[in-house]
């Protein structure tokens, strides 16, 4: 089943497989599903997400996702995650994550890291704990500091 064309729609379910190609919607689920030169807003997928050319705002994918030549907002993958020529805010990912050439990711939190020579990442897994329970431990102090007063 595909959604092609120009157009736009506010929610695209397909009860298996999706290709969404020169649309924007709002909401995407599918088993698996591949944006091509597309937008969408939400996405959910009970398998893989490709992005070619294309991006979204939040992820939600049960596999693995590639992104080439587009992007995301904050991305919540049950498998690897590939990003070439594109970025996203932030990976959180139990399978491995790997960031291509021209690729950015803010924060990555998985198993396993791959940086390529171009590639650019923000804060790892180990950096981005040690900076929350930083950010945890200052809080703290402010609040007890201000219940004491």
């Amino acid at each position: 089943m595909d959604e092609q064309g120009r157009g736009a729609a506010s929610a695209v379910r397909f009860p298996s497989d999706g290709n969404v190609t020169r649309s924007i919607v709002g909401i995407v689920k599918a088993r698996d599903l591949q944006l091509t030169r597309s937008g969408a807003g939400l996405v959910a997928t009970d398998g893989n997400l490709s992005i070619v050319n294309g991006g979204c705002g939040p992820v939600l994918a049960n596999g693995g996702v590639t992104i080439h030549n587009g992007g995301c907002g904050p991305l919540v993958a049950n498998g690897d995650v590939s990003i070439e020529n594109g970025g996203t805010q932030a990976i959180l990912a139990a399978g491995e994550a790997t960031i291509g050439r021209n690729g950015f990711v803010g924060i990555v939190v998985s198993p396993k890291v791959t940086v390529q020579d171009g590639g650019r990442v923000l804060v790892t897994a180990p950096l981005a704990l040690t900076l929350a329970a930083g950010a945890a431990a200052i809080a703290l102090a402010l609040l007890t500091r201000r219940v004491r007063r």
